[in-house]
């Protein structure tokens, strides 16, 4: 699961529809696909230890050349439709200061996982609410999810939190959730929500 940190804000309406290119613009926070410009920070970033702990799928130490395959995953899944990434920065910024995204098995999967990460400086502020908020309203409003779920280390306080404040519900805990780059099997807390509760939370 994503990044430790945030632990207010978000969006009050169900999140902002779309935009041209695929720009998200939340009340504080431009959600936009990354770019080659955005690496630098990318790697500064989910490079941080006390980020890349959480990271399951992020390789440790990370490389130029890892965040350099990562925008070409971003690039192809994301025209192949299994993937929705967004880079986050605070409006009128050109630093990016975490990134959230959607991932599904295949093009037409009616479910994907929600994950995120935040970097240290602007832990505190509410932003992980706000772009988780903003992500899974896109996944039920302009791709036609059914349900969007995570999965977080009990551990990863701060994250629990954002997911409770995005609306997702506590499902279960898994007790050997796969921990991918991370070592082996452990317990996470596993979340979801669905597009009738979402709708319902909204007055949809």
């Amino acid at each position: 699961m994503g990044a430790p940190g945030p632990s207010a804000g978000g969006s009050s309406q169900g999140g902002p529809p779309l935009g041209p290119a695929g720009v998200l613009e939340t009340a504080r926070l431009s959600l936009r696909p990354l770019v080659e410009a955005d690496l630098p920070a990318l790697i500064d970033g989910v490079g941080r230890p006390e980020v890349a702990r959480w990271l399951i799928r992020v390789p440790h130490p990370y490389t130029e050349a890892d965040a350099r395959a990562w925008l070409r995953v971003c690039t192809t899944a994301g025209a192949a439709g299994t993937l929705l990434h967004r880079v986050a920065l605070p409006r009128g910024g050109d630093r990016i200061v975490g990134a959230v995204s959607l991932v599904r098995s295949r093009a037409d999967a009616p479910e994907a996982e929600l994950g995120y990460w935040l970097a240290p400086e602007v832990w505190g502020r509410g932003y992980g609410t706000e772009m988780a908020s903003a992500l899974v309203a896109a996944g039920f409003r302009d791709l036609g999810l059914i349900a969007v779920r995570a999965a977080a280390e009990p551990g990863n306080t701060a994250s629990n939190r954002v997911l409770a404040k995005a609306g997702l519900m506590l499902e279960r805990v898994d007790p050997a959730h796969d921990r991918g780059l991370r070592g082996p099997p452990g317990p996470a807390n596993l979340w979801r929500i669905t597009r009738t509760e979402w709708e319902r939370m909204h007055g949809r």
